[in-house]
């Protein structure tokens, strides 16, 4: 009998994805299934879940940092860069930003780097890996062109997720 849990177990966890922690914080938890199926024109979605008895506020353009694609190891060139840059106003803050009651768990699609403008070329065959050096505070850029709303929503005693990311994020295709 033990066999066949053992058996039945294996067989599982061969077969389910599994989730990783990407960033920093205790009070949230940034999780995203793992291997990530790549699909370009799909955005991914991350589980985010407030641990802690605070309403959390996270904008999902104001991680900023660094972060570069691997194929087979090896750094991915990119084909070209994209140009140009999202310009909010007070109504696009109230839909972009993401609010996290205590103790929710939501799906969102992030960006993890912001400032990334590279295009890459993801027709090879192989294993991809996605890696993220980034920080999300006020004061990065996105955030400061909601400043009034989010200085308003603090007022209330909501508080501005300061956080980093350090990910090797694993792709299949």
């Amino acid at each position: 009998m033990k066999k066949i849990i053992t058996i039945i177990t294996c067989f599982c966890c061969i077969f389910c994805s599994t989730q990783m922690k990407i960033n920093k914080s205790n009070e949230v938890d940034i999780l995203i299934k793992t291997p990530v199926k790549l699909e370009p024109e799909e955005p991914i979605t991350y589980n985010i879940k407030n641990n802690s008895n605070v309403i959390y506020i996270i904008d999902p353009y104001g991680f900023v940092g660094e972060s570069y694609w691997l194929l087979n190891n090896k750094k991915l060139v990119p084909i070209q860069f994209s140009r140009g840059y999202y310009s909010r106003e007070n109504d696009d803050c109230r839909n972009d930003l993401i609010i996290i009651k205590p103790n929710e768990k939501i799906e969102k699609a992030l960006s993890l780097n912001y400032m990334e403008k590279a295009i890459y070329d993801y027709s090879q065959s192989g294993n991809y890996i996605r890696i993220v050096s980034s920080n999300h505070s006020k004061q990065n850029s996105m955030p400061s062109s909601c400043k009034q709303y989010i200085n308003d929503l603090e007022l209330k005693g909501y508080r501005f997720l300061n956080d980093s990311i350090v990910a090797k994020i694993p792709f299949v295709k």
